[in-house]
């Protein structure tokens, strides 16, 4: 995307999202979120650096945006059940989660979108030196993140390299994506290896997982 796009298409998607967040489509609404978007961007105080050009795809930028869309929906009906009935299904942890990471707006998008979905949240986020990624297989950021559903920590994990993936084909480089590809199809032998015993209760489900400093 050109520079010259950056801000206005920054000013819309936050537009939108205040948008979503309400759930109705009003003048008011847009109003206030284009009021909320100058403010956020006015104290965020981006430098140049912030403004440069980057890739845009619009096609995979609202299939990813229909994805969260989806995982919202499914996130608040798991809820819903989880309230009406008496059975426990829940198994909180926190898991370390490494990412490719690409620009720091595809991190804070991923990261972003785990913490608006019910049931999850990011705590944490540890960027690494990109200078000593010279392995294909080596993160670029570590999320940590608290969930409601970690029974099977790896499938877990997966959905969110799957949704990393998904922000770098709508704005990452082909490199980018590719990698993150590869990191998802190589992640798919351990699901369903983290799960644990049913038998043993709804304990932490994370508790061996390294804790965010």
């Amino acid at each position: 995307m050109k520079a010259s796009l950056r801000l206005p298409m920054l000013i819309l998607w936050l537009t939108t999202l205040w948008v979503l967040l309400w759930g109705q489509v009003s003048f008011a609404n847009v109003l206030g979120g284009l009021g909320v978007a100058i403010v956020v961007l006015v104290f965020a105080r981006l430098d140049s650096a912030s403004l440069r050009p980057t890739h845009f795809r619009p096609w995979w930028a609202l299939r990813y945006t229909a994805t969260v869309v989806w995982q919202l929906v499914t996130a608040n009906v798991r809820l819903a059940i989880e309230i009406l009935t008496p059975h426990d299904g829940t198994y909180t942890g926190i898991i370390a989660i490494p990412i490719r990471g690409g620009s720091d707006a595809v991190v804070n998008l991923v990261a972003n979108s785990i913490t608006l979905t019910p049931g999850t949240m990011t705590i944490d986020v540890k960027r690494h030196d990109r200078d000593d990624l010279d392995d294909e297989m080596t993160a670029g950021a570590t999320l940590y993140v608290h969930g409601m559903y970690m029974r099977d920590v790896e499938q877990v994990r997966h959905d969110v390299l799957r949704l990393e993936a998904l922000a770098l084909h709508a704005f990452g480089t082909d490199e980018e994506y590719q990698r993150a590809l590869s990191d998802v199809v190589a992640h798919e032998p351990l699901i369903d290896l983290g799960a644990p015993d049913t038998h043993q209760g709804s304990s932490i489900g994370a508790d061996d997982e390294e804790e965010p400093s």
